[in-house]
Order: C-alpha cells, then structure tokens, then sequence
C-alpha cells in the first residue's frame, strides 16, 4: 500500500519530488540571490557606457597632441584605459559573477588570484625595465649585425678594451665596400692598385672569380673593358644564368619547343 505525501509536503512546507524545491531548514538555500532582469540589464548598459569612454579617452589624446603639438607619455594612456578597464572588471565580478551576493570567501580567492598574477607580471616588468642598468664597464657595444654601421667608430687603445678585435673605422660606408677598397694584409685592396695605376689587374682577379655583373666600385666600367659580358649565355656546370620572364608555352596549348623555334625565326 503507497504512502499518501501530500501531507507531509504541506507540513514541510516544500516538494521533496521537485528537485527544485527549497527547503526553509536549509539555511544554504535559504539566502540565494537571484538576480531580475533589470538589473542585469543596467550593468550591461553601464559597460556600454565605458567602453565608449574608453574610446574617447583615446581620440581626446589623438586631439590634444595634434592641436597642442605635444607628445602625451605613454602612462597616461595606460592608466585611463586602465583605470576605465578595472571598474568594468568589478561591476562584472560583482554582479554577472554574484560575488556581492555570495560568501566573502569567495571574494578573497579571486582577490588572491589576481594578485598571484600580478606579482607575476610585476616580476616580469621589473627584469624588462632593468636590463639596460648594466655597469658600464661590464657592458659591451650594442651594434647593428650585419651592416657595418657599428663598426664606424674610432678605434680603441687595446689596453682599454674588454673586447679583444678592435673596432674598424669605415667612414660611414658599407662594410664589404670597405674591406674591397682597403684589402688586408694578405690580399691588398683597390685602393691600393689604384695607387699603383694598376686597376685593370685587381678587377681582372675580381672579375674572374666573381663574373655575375659590374660591381658598384668599378668606376670606369672594367667589367666590359675587360670583356667580361661576352660570355656565354647558357647554364652550364661552372654557372648559371637566370631565365626571366614567362616560359614560352606555359599557358598555352603550344609545345614550348615549337614556341621557342617560332621565336627564333626558324
């Protein structure tokens, strides 16, 4: 014989069949804050509100450097987009994640989280902001690799440098340009066969290694004084020369042997 519950679901005061229903002696339920329509509604509009805020307080400091000529320092843009960002942050928390409604508990975990994340990033920026402070003695020269633009300085007394090259002073100019002109001491630079009167003779060595066009040094044009550009046109295992242009034939439905003998007039 079934037990009849109507009763005692009116005596408790609550469905023990509805998953849903709420125990008044369940002090946990009890309190739960469920948040209207309304109210979600105008926290979404207030950040709204300051994410047009946070546009305009970008183009007010577009507007007040160009009309005042002036260059804004950069913490001042970090700290409004900043500042605008950490009250969106707390509306959100508070209210779409319920924390002014549930146990303060709660609240300290994300508070000690994010300060875990901060002090992460605080450590970062600190070593980012710090590594140029290095003991000048200890410090070696910051050059651009590759270009020569940091060997145009004046040579250092060996006995003052750490660094055991000396630097090269190359007048600003390239420095493959520079190490053609002045040579070294086992292979003597153009201007040394300029002196000579002798330039035909270094561009002749220079040429017969290096035949891939007129270098930029070569003011009186001995690449075809010398006879370097009557040289054969077609790729073989010494060296190869690029095609340019389209392949005849290559788009078409002509074998590209019989384009190649049209364009050739046979």
């Amino acid at each position: 014989m079934s037990q009849d519950t109507t009763n005692a679901s009116n005596n408790l005061g609550w469905d023990p069949i509805d998953p849903h229903g709420i125990n008044p002696h369940d002090e946990a339920h009890k309190g739960h804050f469920v948040a209207d329509w309304k109210m979600q509604i105008s926290i979404l509009v207030i950040l709204l509100v300051f994410t047009v805020l946070t546009v305009g307080f970008y183009n007010l400091e577009q507007w007040a450097e160009t009309a005042f000529e002036i260059t804004l320092p950069k913490w001042i843009n970090i700290a409004g987009a900043m500042s605008i960002a950490t009250v969106k942050a707390i509306l959100v928390a508070a209210f779409f994640m319920q924390l002014k409604y549930d146990k303060v508990l709660n609240t300290f975990v994300m508070l000690f989280c994010l300060f875990c994340v901060a002090l992460f990033l605080g450590f970062t920026m600190i070593d980012l902001g710090s590594r140029h402070l290095v003991d000048p003695e200890r410090a070696p020269p910051i050059v651009a690799g590759g270009t020569g633009v940091g060997l145009n300085a004046a040579p250092v007394d060996k006995k003052f440098s750490l660094i055991l090259s000396p630097k090269v002073n190359t007048g600003g100019s390239n420095i493959v340009y520079y190490a053609r002109l002045h040579g070294n001491e086992e292979k003597p630079g153009l201007l040394y066969y300029r002196e000579k009167g002798d330039e035909a003779s270094f561009w002749k060595k220079f040429y017969g290694a290096h035949a891939s066009g007129r270098d930029e040094l070569d003011e009186r044009n001995f690449y075809e004084q010398l006879g370097f550009t009557t040289g054969t046109s077609i790729s073989d295992s010494n060296a190869s020369h690029p095609r340019y242009g389209l392949t005849p034939g290559l788009f078409s439905d002509v074998d590209p042997k019989t384009a190649e003998s049209q364009d050739d007039g046979h």
